[in-house]
């Protein structure tokens, strides 16, 4: 990283203006931002699996409702950066954002990848039509947006692209971007992703499983397919942390940048082995850093409606690795199952990397975006998203 003084928190030299002795140029002229916002969001694209293809999980007026009140709630927080997930129909949706935003008198340049197409062949001609979902970048003017890749990171044979794909397994892809700030000309990376999701909290049922083994209440040889098959979600996901690490690790040797942001629905909680896996490459929880105290629960099917219904729904691949396992023990861990996935948890993040701080000037807030409010209940998602926001003067803070 840069040899800038330094930071804890590579936004500090977003707001801040120190630029990176790498560079032998002096840095355009210009007065740096007081503060920056990043926004994390899975917006919910509204199908859900049916079989070998998709269908619709909400009406054409409940899906337009939700979108105009996302667009909403968005031009109230103005985030410099939006990292989004779950945008369909691509690239349709994102030009829709920035137009939206222009309505407004707001500026914003859009980058995108898609990762979910089904069998396309062309606009309009596809197994499931209105399917093209994925990822987005968006940031305000005055930086500047450039796409630096889509990175695929797991998944069979095949490829989506905006208007043709093939796809005939689950793909993940994390969408790389360069950010510059034209007023310091420093460039950080940004990218946003969406990890493969599986059975739902993985390293939570394995240890509920252990402990009643140990409590000798189940055998473990019943166990084990089930463990096995829960293991594997969380290696999937490890893999893919480790493909898009690599690949940063290659772009970070071509140019210098001041560091990088990640943010997404990673499909795990703090302290399982992926989140242990991005620290221990040099990955911070903005939560870790900001001064919230209290946790920012993403995914909360007590206070998020639409997150509750999906509750209801028991993973296929849950069923089939159940199978082997006697009608009472199979209830048991459906029973368990159920109350594990009621619980608020942290799945999506803003992870930073830059060289550690001497002093920290500024600070930083974190918090939940579309949350329902006394005036309104509307929900946007059956995920909030993660807000972070830097500030530069402290007496501000």
């Amino acid at each position: 990283m840069q040899n800038c003084v330094a930071i804890g928190l590579l936004l500090y030299s977003f707001v801040t203006g120190c630029a990176h002795s790498a560079r032998s140029t002096t840095p355009p002229s210009g007065k740096p931002m007081s503060q920056v916002k990043v926004l994390t969001y899975n917006m919910l694209h509204g199908f859900k699996p049916s079989g070998l293809t998709y269908k619709a999980s909400e009406s054409t007026l409940v899906h337009q409702a939700r979108l105009e009140l996302q667009l909403g709630q968005l031009s109230v927080v103005q985030p410099e950066v939006l990292l989004l997930q779950e945008v369909n129909p691509l690239p349709a949706m994102a030009d829709a954002y920035v137009a939206a935003f222009m309505g407004l008198g707001l500026k914003y340049t859009e980058v995108h990848q898609v990762d979910a197409c089904g069998v396309r062949l062309a606009p309009g001609l596809a197994a499931v039509p209105g399917l093209n979902n994925g990822l987005a970048v968006l940031v305000k003017d005055p930086l500047r947006l450039r796409k630096v890749k889509g990175l695929k990171l797991s998944g069979g044979f095949g490829f989506c692209t905006d208007f043709v794909g093939l796809q005939t397994d689950e793909f993940r892809y994390a969408l790389i971007a360069e950010v510059e700030d034209p007023y310091t000309g420093m460039k950080v990376l940004v990218v946003s992703l969406h990890l493969h999701s599986g059975i739902e909290r993985n390293a939570f049922f394995i240890q509920e499983i252990k402990k009643a083994v140990d409590q000798e209440k189940v055998r473990r040889e019943d166990f084990e397919g089930l463990v096995a098959t829960l293991e594997q979600s969380q290696e999937r996901r490890l893999d893919e942390i480790r493909v898009l690490v690599k690949e940063l690790q290659k772009l970070q040797a071509q140019e210098t940048y001041v560091g990088t942001i990640i943010g997404g629905d990673f499909n795990f909680e703090p302290d399982d082995p992926e989140y242990r896996e991005l620290e221990r490459v040099g990955f911070r929880d903005a939560h870790t850093i900001a001064s919230s105290k209290a946790d920012v629960y993403s995914l909360d099917p007590q206070r998020n409606l639409i997150a509750k219904e999906g509750i209801r729904d028991v993973p296929s691949a849950l069923r089939e690795a159940m199978k082997p396992l006697p009608d009472s023990q199979q209830g048991w861990m459906l029973e368990d199952y159920q109350t594990g996935i009621s619980q608020a948890r942290r799945i999506d993040f803003l992870f930073l990397m830059a060289k550690p701080s001497e002093s920290m000037k500024g600070c930083m807030r974190l918090e939940l975006f579309g949350e329902p409010t006394t005036v309104s209940t509307a929900l946007g998602s059956d995920h909030f998203g993660v807000l972070a926001t830097y500030i530069a003067d402290a007496t501000q803070c």
